[in-house]
């Protein structure tokens, strides 16, 4: 049966390939490192060897300098005349007087003895006649220095005796344990070295010099964890760093230099060039041995060590590199892989996958663009040929629409220094990021300079939380002062292809907003009969506004406002009203005879009127416009002109006859050229734009009765022409009938 292996081990792929590229030179390596290791264990072996060697000579070197600086030390006294002079006198003792010598000559031996270096014990000047010694702590007789405060077996008293006999010049001897006996009181001294050289002028005079051999073994030998021993020529043991080994297990040396193996032990020796002594250490084998195996076993380990972490690292190396490259292949295959130019690790790749990644980003911005326009235009019921325009497929799930609707007032462009526009993206982007929290497939995007739109997904088509839109508004109020904001929801989760419906709806909801400055969500219409005010209102408010007096005017604004209050009203609705009080308002001043120039244009009050959103500047507005209209008429009423009372009353009578300057002058008995001088001159207009005007300002209260046609309106008023109507009216609102009747009726 052949085994399926993943496609990533064929040995055709590039995986299976970068691997077995790696192993082969893993395998070089670990063959060229093994054998390397082979060659260099000789070499260490003989280094391990001649490393010993060189130590052993260092000893020897410094152990023979040091016996020849103390036997010339010695020998350089018979040069000092002074000392000569001195033992001269000390040596004929007792037959002459010169006990005072002993100072000059103990200061003598303090002196040699200040070096610490040299490991000088004891420097003793042994006088034969007399039998008394001179050394560091004063004189004393050979039996008490030899037999109590130097004493040794290998050493007694007569063994010096015997030395003035002895045929040598100097003579190192051996080491031996010296200690200290007085008063039954023994105090070890160590093992001393000591070194007899004879006076050249006076044979009954000794040198001594006690070495401390340990001490010197300690500094000058480079390692006492092995034996080590100094034989003289004869073979015979001079110092042992450990008593217990046997100077006779030791073969006889020939050579100046060696090393022997005896037994378990390597043994080194050197031969000094001044004493003739030979100097001998034992390493036992197995601290070689241990040496290379610990060497062997390091070596191995990191050998062992070194080819698993190549392995390993080649497997890893091989499958970050092999995976950079099968994502670069999907990335091409599939360009709507997310992040594909992500974790490339390798600068080619990286490059490679960042110029992918920018194709990615570039498209995705272009579809995020065209998606835009594809809502804009699903919105706006704007067909176009672009397929991709008319794709809204991606709305695969029940939504719910959420229009947010922004009004900056003046006070945010006086008081802040950010731009409008610039605000309402930070606001889209605020609400993007809040509304993802509890739905994280929620779309936003601005679709007006004033709009934003979010579309929040659901499965089941469960409403918006509460929470959600809550949260929001409780942010949105604290920045009522500049903004007002209106959420409007289009109701429950609707089906993707009801998306120009559920904008329709949000509009609708958008516009029922109440005038109030804080933030409102809007879920439902509430069904109400329209507002307008009734034929006695109209009547009241006209003849207050005629009374010249503000006082009662102001009380029946205050209360028109609270019945609009009581009765929740929309914006739409103020609106409305402030129009249909405005008409009036401007009605009343023109019947009471003032000219048009006495109040604002009636354009420019629209145009105040539609910046009229919340109760406080309704009634800012109402005052400012009632107040002015009172106090105008009042000032006029004490001087009316009867003939201008005339022409406005009549005219205001017949509007739908047709009323023309030569009728009126007929009706005063009076020329017409000489009313229209006299109207022109009191008035500031000509009678044919006054008559226009009235015409025009009863056109605009007609229109906003839904159940009059506009062509019935203009007969009404005096216009057999409904092209003429329609000429004259957008002459002097600025607009067409139709279009001031949409506007005002909030469509």
């Amino acid at each position: 049966m052949r085994i399926a292996w993943p496609e990533k081990w064929r040995t055709n792929s590039l995986f299976a390939r970068l691997l077995v590229s790696f192993l082969a030179i893993i395998l070089l390596l670990a063959a060229f490192n093994f054998g390397s290791f082979l060659y260099l264990k000789g070499k260490i072996h003989d280094e391990i060897v001649k490393y010993n060697s060189l130590n052993m000579r260092h000893t020897m070197e410094s152990y023979e300098t040091h016996f020849k600086l103390t036997i010339d030390m010695l020998l350089s006294l018979n040069q000092n005349n002074e000392l000569t002079a001195n033992l001269n006198v000390l040596r004929q003792l007792p037959q002459t007087a010169g006990y005072e010598k002993t100072v000059n000559v103990h200061a003598e031996i303090k002196a040699l003895m200040a070096n610490p270096l040299m490991f000088y014990e004891n420097i003793v000047f042994y006088f034969k006649n007399g039998d008394f010694v001179l050394e560091k702590e004063g004189t004393s007789r050979v039996e008490d220095m030899f037999g109590k405060f130097y004493r040794s077996p290998a050493y007694p008293p007569d063994y010096w005796r015997g030395q003035f006999a002895e045929p040598y010049f100097y003579r190192i001897h051996p080491a031996a344990v010296f200690s200290q006996k007085y008063m039954n009181l023994e105090q070890g001294l160590g093992r001393l070295i000591p070194v007899s050289v004879k006076n050249a002028l006076y044979r009954d005079v000794l040198f001594l010099v006690f070495l401390d051999g340990d001490k010197m073994a300690r500094t000058l030998h480079y390692s006492l964890d092995n034996p080590f021993f100094i034989l003289d020529e004869q073979q015979k043991l001079i110092y042992a760093s450990d008593p217990d080994t046997a100077a006779t297990e030791l073969p006889a040396f020939t050579e100046d230099a060696s090393e022997t193996k005896l037994g378990d032990h390597y043994l080194f020796q050197q031969k000094g060039k001044h004493t003739g002594f030979r100097y001998v250490t034992m390493v036992p084998t197995e601290s070689i041995s241990s040496e290379l195996l610990r060497l062997n076993l390091i070596l191995i380990s990191l050998l062992a060590v070194t080819i698993g972490i190549s392995v390993v690292t080649s497997v890893l190396f091989s499958v970050r590199l092999n995976y950079p490259v099968q994502r670069l292949l999907r990335t091409v295959h599939q360009y709507n892989d997310p992040g594909a130019s992500a974790d490339f690790r390798i600068r080619e790749f990286e490059l490679i996958g960042e110029q992918i990644g920018r194709m990615h980003r570039d498209l995705s911005d272009k579809n995020s663009l065209l998606r835009y326009y594809a809502f804009t235009d699903k919105l706006k019921q704007i067909h176009t040929k672009h397929p991709d325009l008319n794709d809204t497929s991606f709305i695969q799930k029940p939504f719910t629409l959420i229009l947010f609707q922004l009004r900056f007032l003046p006070r945010f462009m006086e008081e802040t220094s950010l731009e409008r526009e610039r605000a309402t993206y930070f606001i889209r982007e605020y609400i993007e990021s809040y509304v993802k929290r509890s739905h994280p497939d929620a779309l936003t995007f601005q679709i007006d300079k004033d709009q934003i739109l979010t579309l929040v997904f659901s499965e089941h088509g469960q409403p918006v939380a509460d929470d959600c839109l809550a949260g929001l508004k409780e942010v949105f109020d604290y920045d009522k002062d500049w903004c007002h904001f209106t959420i409007a929801v289009s109701g429950p989760s609707l089906p993707a292809s009801e998306f120009a419906a559920a904008y329709e709806r949000a509009l609708m909801l958008a516009g029922e907003r109440q005038p109030l400055e804080e933030a409102q969500i809007i879920r439902q219409s509430a069904v109400r009969p329209p507002y307008r005010l009734t034929a006695m209102q109209e009547q009241e408010l006209q003849t207050k506004v005629r009374s010249g007096s503000f006082e009662p005017l102001r009380q029946w604004i205050l209360q028109q406002l609270e019945a609009l209050r009581v009765r929740e009203a929309t914006v739409p609705e103020l609106q409305r009203f402030l129009q249909q009080t405005t008409g009036l308002t401007l009605k009343a001043v023109e019947a009471a005879g003032l000219p048009p120039q006495a109040m604002p244009a009636e354009r420019e009050l629209l145009a105040d009127i539609e910046q009229c959103f919340t109760y406080a500047e309704a009634q800012s507005l109402l005052e400012r416009l009632l107040g002015q209209a009172a106090g105008a008429i009042a000032a006029s009423s004490e001087n009316k002109d009867p003939v201008i009372e005339f022409v406005k009353r009549y005219t205001e009578e017949h509007l739908s006859e047709d009323v023309s300057l030569d009728l009126i002058a007929d009706k005063l008995n009076l020329s017409r050229g000489y009313v229209s001088t006299y109207f022109k001159e009191k008035t500031g207009m000509n009678f044919s734009d006054y008559l226009h005007h009235v015409r025009i300002r009863h056109a605009q209260e007609l229109l906003l009765d839904l159940e009059f046609k506009i062509q019935d309106i203009a007969l009404r008023l005096g216009y057999q022409n409904v092209n003429s109507f329609i000429r004259m009216f957008k002459r002097y609102s600025g607009m067409t009938p139709g279009e001031y009747r949409k506007k005002q009726s909030g469509a």
